[in-house]
C-alpha cells in the first residue's frame, strides 16, 4: 500500500507538473527517478518511438541514467519495439556498463499505436508480471504526457500561423483603405472577398484548435474515469459480500439470542438497539441505489466523452462514407447543454444510405443549424429533427418555433458578415460557412420561413455511389 501511494503521489505531481507547464524532459526524469527508486532498479530508461520512411520504429530517449547504450541493450529494446509487447528477462550477463542481470522493458501505446517505452534494470530481487501490471499507471502517465506534448507543439505552430495571417490582413486592410479613398467600387468588392476568406481560414484554424483542446481533456477525463468505473464496480461486488455477511449474523443472533446471558446478552442487545436506531434495512437498500446513481452517472461521462471526441476528431481532407444519423446524434449531445433548458427535441431518423463527406465538416453545419434555431426561440419551444432517403438524395431537415423570418432578412442569410444578432452575439459567418460546405459536398441548402411561425431548413446530400 505504501509503494502504491508513493507511485500515486508521484504521478500526480508529474501531471500537475505538466500543467503548469514543465518541460516534457524534466518530467521524464523526476518520474525515472521516482520510478527506480520504488523498484529498486539500478537504472532505466524512457524513450519515444519515432518511425523511419521504411516504416521501422526507433527509440528516442527523453531521459536515461546510470548506464550506457550497448549493442544488448538496443537489442532488448527493438525486440520490444517490433512486438509491442513487454518483455521480462532474469537472466544476468556479464556485457553492458554496468553489467545487466535483468530487465524489464515495457511499452506505452494509445489507440493501439506504439508511442515509447520504459526500460529499467538490475533490481536485486529481478522482475515478475506482477510488477508489469503494478506499472500499468505510470505507463498510462507517459502516455498522456508525450500525447499533451505533441497537442501543446501543434498549438504554439497554429497560433504562430494565425499571428501570421492577421499580420497580412491588417498590411492587406491597410493598403486597401488607401485604394478605397480613390472611390473604386471594385476594389472595395475586394476588401470584403479577402476579409471574408480570411475570417473563414481564422475561423477554420481556431475550430481545429478547439479540437486538439477538446481531445486532450477528453484523453484526460478518460484516466480517471476508468479508475471510478472500476472502483465502483468492486464496491458494488464488496456491498453484496457485506450485505449477505449481515444477513447471516441477524439470522445467527436470532437463534442465539434467547439463550444468551451476562456480557454476551448486553452485547447483543446493544448491536439490536444500534441497527434499529440508524435503521439497517434502510441503509443497506440506499447504498445499493446510490451505486446503481453512480455508475449510472460514470456511465453517462462516458458516453459523453465519446461523442466529444468523436465531434473533434481530425479532419483527414479526404471524404469518407458517413452516416448522417450518427453525426447529428453527436452533435445533438455536444450542443444539448445549449438546448435542453429552452426546446423540446423530436428527431426523426429514417432509414438512410451513406454519403461521401467529411463528418468534421458535417458536424459544423448541424451545430450551426441547431444553435441558429435554438436561439429564434424566445422562451420555450420545439426543434425537429428528421432525414429521408428521397431518390437520390439523403434529407435532413432542421425546424423550429421562433419567431421565423421576413422576406428581407430570408434573402440575405447567407451573406458573409450579414447577422440579426446583436452586436458581439454572432459573426454572420455560420450560415455563409455552411453554405460553402454544402457546396463542396454538392448538396445544397433550401429555406422556408415565415415570420412569427419558425423555420426549416432542408439540407439534401446526394446518396453515395459504389466505390
Amino acid at each position: 500500500m505504501e509503494i502504491s501511494n508513493r507511485l500515486l503521489q508521484a504521478l500526480t505531481e508529474a501531471q500537475l507538473d505538466f500543467f503548469r507547464g514543465s518541460d516534457a524532459h524534466h518530467l521524464f526524469d523526476k518520474l525515472l527517478t521516482a520510478l527506480l527508486e520504488l523498484t529498486e532498479s539500478e537504472y532505466g530508461f524512457i524513450g519515444e518511438v519515432h518511425r523511419e520512411p521504411g516504416g521501422k520504429p526507433s527509440l528516442s530517449t527523453h531521459v536515461i541514467t546510470h548506464a550506457a547504450w550497448t549493442d544488448e541493450l538496443r537489442e532488448l529494446c527493438g525486440t520490444v519495439l517490433s512486438t509491442g509487447e513487454p518483455l521480462l528477462l532474469n537472466e544476468p550477463t556479464p556485457r553492458g556498463h554496468p553489467p545487466l542481470r535483468a530487465f524489464l522493458g515495457l511499452p506505452f501505446k494509445s489507440e493501439g499505436q506504439l508511442l515509447g517505452m520504459v526500460g529499467i534494470a538490475n533490481r536485486p530481487d529481478g522482475y515478475g508480471p506482477e510488477l508489469a501490471g503494478f506499472l500499468q499507471p505510470f505507463l498510462t502517465t507517459c502516455t498522456s504526457i508525450i500525447l499533451g506534448w505533441h497537442r501543446q507543439q501543434k498549438q504554439r505552430i497554429t497560433e504562430e500561423l494565425l499571428r501570421q495571417q492577421e499580420e497580412e490582413l491588417q498590411r492587406n486592410r491597410d493598403h486597401l483603405e488607401k485604394l478605397v479613398h480613390s472611390g473604386t467600387a471594385e476594389l472595395l468588392q475586394t476588401t470584403v472577398a479577402l476579409e471574408e476568406r480570411q475570417a473563414q481560414l481564422l475561423h477554420s484554424e481556431r475550430m481545429a484548435s478547439l479540437g486538439q483542446l477538446v481531445a486532450g481533456i477528453a484523453h484526460e477525463i478518460n484516466n480517471p474515469l476508468g479508475y471510478i468505473t472500476s472502483n465502483l464496480a468492486t464496491l458494488t461486488q464488496y456491498t453484496s459480500v457485506f450485505s449477505e455477511l449481515l444477513k447471516l449474523y441477524r439470522e445467527l443472533a436470532e437463534r442465539v439470542g434467547p439463550g444468551l446471558q451476562g456480557p454476551e446478552a448486553e452485547l447483543l442487545a446493544r448491536i439490536q438497539a444500534l441497527q434499529e436506531q440508524e435503521d439497517l434495512d434502510y441503509l443497506l437498500g440506499d447504498v445499493n441505489e446510490l451505486l446503481h446513481d453512480s455508475r449510472e452517472g460514470a456511465h453517462r461521462v462516458a458516453d459523453i466523452v465519446r461523442s466529444l471526441k468523436a465531434f473533434v476528431r481530425e479532419d483527414s481532407g479526404l471524404p469518407e462514407l458517413v452516416d448522417v444519423n450518427k453525426e447529428l446524434a453527436t452533435t445533438l449531445k455536444v450542443v444539448w447543454n445549449q438546448l435542453k433548458y429552452r426546446t423540446e427535441v423530436k428527431c426523426d431518423y429514417g432509414p438512410v444510405p451513406p454519403i461521401l463527406g467529411r463528418p468534421a465538416q458535417l458536424n459544423q453545419v448541424f451545430t450551426h443549424l441547431l444553435l441558429n434555431a435554438v436561439q429564434a426561440i424566445p422562451e420555450r419551444g420545439t426543434i425537429q429533427v428528421a432525414t429521408q432517403h428521397e431518390g437520390n438524395e439523403v434529407l435532413v431537415r432542421i425546424s423550429d418555433s421562433g419567431h421565423g423570418m421576413t422576406k428581407e432578412v430570408l434573402a440575405r442569410i447567407f451573406t458573409p458578415f450579414f447577422t440579426t444578432k446583436p452586436p458581439g452575439k454572432g459573426t454572420g459567418l455560420g450560415l455563409s460557412i455552411s453554405y460553402g460546405i454544402m457546396s463542396r459536398h454538392n448538396g445544397r441548402i433550401e429555406v422556408q420561413s415565415q415570420f412569427g411561425q419558425g423555420s426549416t431548413f432542408t439540407l439534401r446530400f446526394p446518396v453515395a455511389q459504389d466505390i
